[in-house]
Order: structure tokens, then C-alpha cells, then sequence
């Protein structure tokens, strides 16, 4: 069975997911089922700064947690924005995407192109699956080129999947004709 895939949008803009839904329900993308505090906390958690935001880290402990498995549940392919863990360190970027797992991630960041990602995230993801957008999108605007981007990637997993059945075609054919 096939990976399903998490875009994680990891800012440094917010954005109003809430607003965002209705546009990626029709490229068959999903938000989990987790309110804004959640998502804020989790950022919290990831980057272990609870303590400058006031919050003690049983407040925040667990929410990443929740956050991960809401996407589980969801049995689809999933949209998560937590603009909090875009300075994250290579070992939280590295334990926040332990928590994905069975997930095929793919970054969406919203720096422009001024910025280059950061390298924290992109060392931790295949390369190609880092997707860089102008900073400046609506949120319709931003939800369409999401969906336009799970897209992309589900047309390169059934390019892949169709050269795995031709070479396994060929092989069978060959055994035939012997």
C-alpha cells in the first residue's frame, strides 16, 4: 500500500487554515481534526520554547503527538501548517518528523523566494519534495497550489508504479517467449 502524504507547511508565515479547507477538500487533501491552539502548541513543543511564550511544558507536552496522530486518523492525505517550527534545529526537525511516520512529507514553505528553506528541514526530506512559494498567496490562493502540489506527487508515484508494472511485463514476456 502505498504512502500517503503529509504537506507540512512550516511557514515562517501563518496562514488560516480554517479558510484553506474547502479548497483542498477538492484535491482530496484533508486538515486534521485539531483546533489552532493545538497547532500553536505543537509548534511550542517541537521547538522547546514554551517557556518564552509563558506556557509551562505540561501545557504543551503531547500536542505534536496529538497533531500526528489526528493525521493517522484521518486515512488521507493530509494538510498541517506549524509556522512556529520553521527556525526548528536539525534534531527537532528530526524528532518532529519521527512523528510522521508512514507519511510521505512534503515541505511547503512560504518564504518567498528571497529566502532559501531551511537547511534543518530540507537535509531531512528527499530531495524534490521541498516546495518553495511566494509569500504573498491568499489563502485560496495558497490552498490551490497545495492541492496543485499533492497532485504532482501523486502523479509521480503512478509514474513509478506504472515503470515498475512495464519492467515487470517485460520480465513475464521474456518468460513466455523462452
Amino acid at each position: 500500500m502505498a504512502k500517503r502524504l503529509l504537506l507540512l507547511h512550516i511557514g515562517p508565515t501563518p496562514v488560516d487554515v480554517t479558510a484553506m479547507t474547502g479548497a483542498l477538500a477538492l484535491g482530496r487533501i484533508v486538515v486534521p481534526d485539531v483546533d489552532a491552539e493545538v497547532l500553536t502548541h505543537a509548534g511550542l513543543e517541537v521547538r522547546r520554547t514554551h517557556k518564552a511564550a509563558g506556557l509551562k511544558r505540561k501545557h504543551v507536552e503531547g500536542a505534536w503527538a496529538k497533531v500526528c496522530r489526528r493525521a493517522h486518523k484521518s486515512g488521507s492525505d493530509c494538510f498541517v501548517s506549524v509556522p512556529d517550527i520553521f527556525d526548528a534545529t536539525p534534531e527537532q526537525a528530526a524528532l518532529a518528523l519521527d512523528g510522521l511516520a508512514g507519511f510521505r512529507v512534503v515541505l511547503v514553505v512560504t518564504s518567498g523566494f528571497a529566502a532559501a528553506p531551511p537547511t534543518a528541514w530540507t537535509s531531512l526530506v528527499k530531495e524534490g519534495r521541498t516546495h518553495v512559494l511566494p509569500s504573498h498567496l491568499g489563502d485560496d490562493q495558497l490552498a490551490a497550489q497545495v492541492a496543485r502540489i499533492a497532485l504532482i506527487e501523486e502523479e509521480a508515484r503512478l509514474d513509478r508504479r506504472l515503470s515498475k508494472i512495464t519492467r515487470r511485463r517485460r520480465l513475464v514476456n521474456r518468460r513466455l517467449a523462452a
